[in-house]
């Protein structure tokens, strides 16, 4: 009996915690390790969702001619249709396919564009430090009991690999995983140590190695981040979506011109891959790779997805084309 009367007592001490914490505690907290958690909530039942990482807003510049968001570019194009944008800087299809699953229920929004950095698809970002955090965040994405999502970030049920066991893997990456090129370009860490531009105090010489080590690899369906954005597709199948697929611009240009014919076209190949790919199941897939000019990519001393004004308005005009057609094919079934 006495035992009945603790389990009953630990029963009720526990609904009541999980009445009361979501109300005092919960929102505080997810506030500062999964912020996109709320804004899920906020914007449910928009038109169209568009998901990035920092690309969507950033450019370094302290003046431009208008310094809006390429997701509100976009939206210039659609008047009648309401837009709103999820941009976590350093997120990637992995977040974004654990966000989505929390569009499945009580949500309006039916229409979703989802950017591919090709970056993204390589080890550097694949094993950044930055992962756990992102990890941590994941655990917010889903309607369970938030004193259960609490409980599971406390136990640390979640990917937590340290700094050092993640920068490992990405030398073994760099080291192992086998490029289409002869001897020294067979993989990163060899092609990076090939004579270029001086020794490595050489800015030209640090920026083409960094070019190599961010876009040296050849996708296929075994990459983490092929296997996120299969699951984002199939998602869309299964709740009726409008998915379309942006592949950001590179500064393809700057890269042939440090590196050479062989990294540009390898990051070329990289793209056409994800095309074919993603257009066999379906999707719109807008490529923007070789778009932008390198003189509209603000950051200089790092290959990133950062661009000027003019840079996301050429990204914008295409994405909202891209959209269109999305669109018009889904409204084409509709009628048939």
């Amino acid at each position: 009996m006495k035992v009945l009367i603790k389990g009953i007592w630990l029963l009720l001490t526990l609904l009541l915690l999980a009445g009361i914490y979501p109300q005092y505690a919960y929102e505080k907290f997810v506030a500062e390790h999964a912020d996109q958690y709320l804004q899920v909530q906020k914007i449910k039942d928009c038109d169209v969702i568009y998901l990035s990482a920092s690309s969507n807003f950033a450019s370094g510049l302290a003046r431009e001619s208008d310094p809006r968001k390429i997701s509100q570019m976009v939206a210039d194009h659609f008047p009648s249709m309401q837009f709103e944008a999820i941009n976590k800087p350093a997120s990637h299809a992995g977040i974004h396919a654990a966000l989505l699953e929390m569009f499945k229920e009580n949500a309006e929004a039916k229409t979703f564009i989802v950017t591919m950095n090709l970056r993204s698809f390589g080890p550097d970002w694949i094993y950044s430090e930055l992962e756990t955090p992102l990890q941590q965040s994941t655990l917010f994405y889903n309607n369970r009991l938030p004193l259960v999502n609490r409980a599971l970030v406390s136990l640390r049920t979640y990917d937590d690999r340290s700094v050092e066991e993640r920068h490992a893997q990405r030398k073994s990456a760099w080291t192992n995983d086998p490029l289409p090129f002869d001897p020294p370009r067979n993989n990163v860490t060899d092609w990076c140590a090939e004579e270029k531009w001086g020794d490595w105090r050489n800015p030209k010489r640090q920026l083409a190695d960094q070019f190599i080590k961010q876009y040296g690899f050849v996708l296929d369906a075994s990459n983490p981040r092929v296997k996120d954005f299969d699951r984002m597709s199939a998602l869309a199948k299964e709740e009726g979506w409008t998915m379309v697929f942006n592949i950001l611009a590179e500064n393809v240009e700057t890269a042939d011109s440090l590196v050479g014919k062989d990294l540009s076209s390898l990051m070329q190949r990289n793209t056409h891959w994800l095309i074919d790919r993603y257009d066999e199941k379906g999707h719109v897939v807008i490529n923007n790779l070789e778009r932008v000019g390198h003189e509209h990519f603000t950051d200089k001393d790092f290959p990133t997805e950062h661009y000027d004004d003019v840079g996301r308005r050429i990204i914008a005009d295409n994405v909202a084309a891209g959209l269109a057609r999305a669109l018009a094919q889904k409204n084409s079934k509709h009628d048939n």
